[in-house]
């Protein structure tokens, strides 16, 4: 006879920037502020340059960080038809024209567009992006402790989208502060699965799908012979269609908002049952 099924264990899955480690929105809106160029529009040029723009494709581990990406991306950020477009949105939104009104006036009223430095930019980000939340390092420290003790019902997961550096870059060399942090983080978890290193990104169902895939079969491994759900993991992130693409295959969502990832530890804490909140730790 069969072992009886075991109740399914609680999937706790992190996305990593914004979530636990400072944001590296921060350091957009930062540069942004520093060169005068309008909150929101490199994280908009962005998401407007679609799958087969150079950030998407350096998620997708089909470029790295090196001066072919860094080229693609400054073309990405100076597209002057994306400058125009979102500089009459601005305009729109400032003065509340309609969006024609906002797009006749940018067309004659667009200042230049901005100089950004694509390399200097993306290091800062990442460089930013190695710091440990203040409020989620401590809690992911004391919930690996808990999952070491929970015999298999707590497993710890991260999806996140990254970039893959080249061999010798200060934020990949294991031997630099940098390079041991990103160790440090990575081994709190079970599963960690890197967009860069699967070719598939967030907020795909693809990746989510892999996700899920890769939990069950961990869990598995702890004598859960029915594995995982969707419905049993809970999915952290910062950004909302992240977010969205979850619900929509299932998983519970935890929003992490800028500079607020206390809350979520508060979230966490409900969930758990766990005291997450802690002064700063380190790893």
């Amino acid at each position: 006879m069969p072992p009886p099924t075991r109740k399914p264990p609680m999937v706790l899955l992190f996305d990593i920037g914004g979530v636990c480690v400072v944001s590296p929105f921060q350091a957009i809106l930062d540069y942004e502020r520093s060169k005068g160029i309008p909150e929101g529009y490199i994280n908009w040029t962005i998401s407007q340059s679609g799958p087969q723009g150079s950030w998407a494709r350096l998620e997708r581990g089909e470029l790295v960080c090196d001066q072919v990406f860094y080229k693609a991306w400054h073309a990405d950020l100076t597209n002057e038809k994306r400058w125009r477009e979102y500089h009459a949105r601005h305009l729109a939104k400032q003065h509340n024209l309609k969006s024609s009104q906002g797009a006749e006036e940018a067309a004659y009223q667009a200042p230049p567009l901005p100089e950004i430095d694509a390399e200097a930019l993306h290091n800062e980000m990442m460089s930013i992006a190695r710091q440990l939340d203040p409020h989620m390092g401590p809690a992911l420290k004391k919930l690996r402790q808990h999952a070491d003790r929970s015999n298999g019902r707590l497993i710890l997961g991260a999806l996140s989208n990254t970039s893959i550096f080249p061999l010798g870059h200060k934020l990949y060399d294991g031997a630099t502060k940098d390079g041991k942090a990103s160790s440090a983080l990575a081994g709190i978890f079970d599963v960690f699965i890197s967009s860069a290193h699967i070719g598939m990104r967030k907020p795909h169902e693809e990746a989510y799908q892999y996700a899920i895939t890769r939990l069950h079969e961990f869990v598995k491994t702890k004598d859960y012979r029915d594995g995982v759900r969707a419905e049993d993991i809970t999915f952290l992130d910062d950004i909302g269609q992240n977010l969205r693409t979850a619900r929509k295959l299932g998983m519970n969502t935890i929003k992490v908002n800028l500079g607020r990832a206390d809350l979520a530890v508060k979230e966490l804490e409900k969930i758990t049952g766990f005291d997450l909140s802690s002064d700063m730790a380190r790893l």
